[in-house]
C-alpha cells in the first residue's frame, strides 16, 4: 500500500507505537503483517490494516514448541 502526498509523491507513513506511542516511521512498501522494532521501546510491531487505516499492534511471541 503506497501513501502518496498531494504531488504524487510517495509518502513514509508514520504509526503511533500501541507501547511508548512514540513515532514509528514505516516504508512505502511495507505489507499487512510486517514486522517492525520500534527502535525508542524495543516493542515488537505487526503492521495490520483495522478499517482500511493501517495501524501497528504489538506482535504475538510465538512460543516454541518442542514436541511436547
Amino acid at each position: 500500500m503506497q501513501i502518496e502526498n498531494r504531488s504524487g509523491e510517495p509518502v513514509v507513513p508514520k504509526l503511533k507505537c500501541p507501547v511508548c506511542e512514540g513515532s514509528v516511521d514505516i516504508p512505502d512498501d511495507a505489507l499487512e503483517g510486517e514486522l517492525f522494532e520500534h527502535q525508542e521501546c524495543g516493542a515488537q510491531l505487526e503492521l495490520v490494516i483495522e478499517n482500511g487505516q493501517l495501524v501497528l499492534k504489538l506482535a504475538e511471541e510465538v512460543a516454541e514448541d518442542w514436541g511436547e
